[in-house]
């Protein structure tokens, strides 16, 4: 005979089981159709950005072309050229008169509400193509991010998303934008993630990203703007040897990142220390930038991709490059020139790899690839990317070498970074903390009132414990 509380706690656990197995099916079809939303959102993203990318591309290399056919004597308009892109953006788009991928990081970040001027976008695309085609020292990325994120804004708008769906559809427009002008599907896609904070990723756009990403790439190609740089380079035999001379070249890339940030910086302080503003900025930039071409030659200025791939396939030699190099992108920047960073961080990096393989001994294409990706790591706070992207241009094989320095150069760079709007939100040692303030939340040091010296004695007194109970 059945017991009547056994069927009582038997019908009890039947309905449990069927009202977390509706929960489960109920929570899955919610996740499905936002999986469904955001890979219709990233692809219509990525396409529109991408055709506007491309455009901007294919109408940067016109322009590029036709300078070229001048000769040399086109730097002579890089006064009258850095003079348009000064005034052009300021009087246009003066909400925008940051650099691109800084003044969208910085839209992101915005706590009340996040607003993209679409006006900047042409603006800050003539302003590009006037500046890079007259011979200034700056990187395509910077207009891609503006672009990617104008494009996306709008159709957030079109849409009507609200506050946190409109961040992530920025995020996925900036990287389409990544994708489209580097030809790096997946690094591109990593970066516009990782470079918004320091410290952390968010996974829940990681995948609107990619396939926006992707798309972006896509777009480009097929309309004859993107592509995907591939090198060939002579990767070493994994083993202690050569890991330890990888570490040793992450904390030489970490220094090279510090030299590259705090260079720009520097720069543009110099110019307001001598109180050059106004029409001054674009004419004693032009002038200078004039005097680097004069002395070093014209590898330091325009775009330098071409410089760069003859850096990795040896075909070129620059060792001492990335100081000039330094100066040529602050001087541009600083004068009122438009652009971003990363095309010329690329080229410090190759450069200061060559000086490696000087100093070490190593085969000089396997450095220069690894400055590239490690000092752009570094530069960004983007170790990830940094990786990722040196397995897309180098090959799988360079993986393990690139992880160590990008991972090493990311720690030695300390928390400086190219876009000082990003977020930390982890300090890279437990010796930092953030703390808040009146002002807002700033890094400090742990132990920042006490002495280097009580420090050591105190870490000294542990080591003599240890070794006095071992005995």
């Amino acid at each position: 005979m059945d017991d009547p509380d056994n069927n009582e706690k038997q019908l009890t656990i039947d309905i449990e089981e069927k009202s977390n197995s509706s929960d489960i099916v109920r929570d899955e079809m919610w996740l499905m159709c936002s999986v469904v939303k955001w890979c219709a959102f990233a692809v219509l993203t990525g396409v529109m950005v991408g055709l506007v990318c491309g455009g901007f591309l294919l109408a940067l290399r016109h322009s590029m072309a036709y300078a070229s056919k001048i000769g040399d004597f086109h730097y002579l308009l890089l006064m009258p050229g850095l003079f348009v892109s000064y005034y052009l953006v300021r009087m246009l788009a003066p909400q925008s008169a940051g650099h691109g991928t800084e003044a969208v990081i910085d839209a992101i970040h915005n706590k009340k509400r996040t607003v993209i001027d679409f006006k900047a976008v042409p603006v800050k695309i003539a302003a590009t193509i006037v500046t890079i085609s007259s011979g200034g020292s700056v990187g395509i990325e910077g207009p891609c991010a503006q672009i990617g994120s104008g494009v996306s804004y709008v159709i957030g708008k079109i849409f009507r998303l609200d506050e946190s769906d409109m961040k992530r559809i920025i995020v996925c427009g900036i990287s389409a934008g990544f994708c489209a002008v580097f030809g790096t599907p997946v690094a591109g896609a990593i970066f516009a993630v990782e470079v918004l904070f320091v410290g952390q990723i968010f996974y829940d756009v990681l995948l609107p990203s990619l396939i926006s990403g992707i798309a972006g790439y896509f777009t480009a190609s097929a309309i004859g703007a993107g592509h995907l740089p591939y090198y060939v380079v002579h990767i070493p035999t994994l083993g202690p040897a050569s890991l330890s001379a990888v570490l040793a070249a992450g904390v030489f890339f970490g220094i090279i990142a510090i030299m590259n940030i705090e260079g720009i910086h520097l720069i543009n302080r110099a110019f307001a220390r001598c109180g050059i503003t106004g029409w001054k900025r674009p004419v004693s930039g032009a002038l200078l930038l004039l005097a680097i071409w004069l002395i070093f030659g014209k590898d330091f200025l325009g775009l330098g991709s071409g410089v760069i791939r003859d850096m990795i396939t040896g075909e070129k030699s620059l060792p001492l490059g990335f100081i000039i190099k330094i100066l040529a992108m602050g001087v541009t920047l600083s004068a009122g020139g438009c652009g971003g960073e990363i095309t010329p961080t690329f080229f410090i990096g190759a450069s200061s790899g060559l000086l490696f393989s000087a100093i070490t001994g190593l085969d000089p294409s396997f450095c220069a690839a690894l400055g590239v990706t490690a000092v752009l790591a570094a530069s960004t706070n983007t170790p990830i990317s940094g990786t990722i992207l040196a397995m897309e241009m180098f090959g799988a094989q360079i993986a393990a070498f690139a992880g160590v320095a990008c991972a090493v150069s990311y720690i030695a760079v300390g928390h400086r970074s190219l876009y000082p709007t990003q977020v930390l939100l982890s300090p890279k040692a437990r010796t930092f903390v953030i703390k808040r303030t009146e002002r807002g939340e700033r890094l400090v040091r742990r132990f920042e009132s006490i002495s280097l010296r009580r420090i050591a004695h105190f870490y000294i007194e542990r080591i003599n414990s240890k070794l006095i109970r071992r005995r």
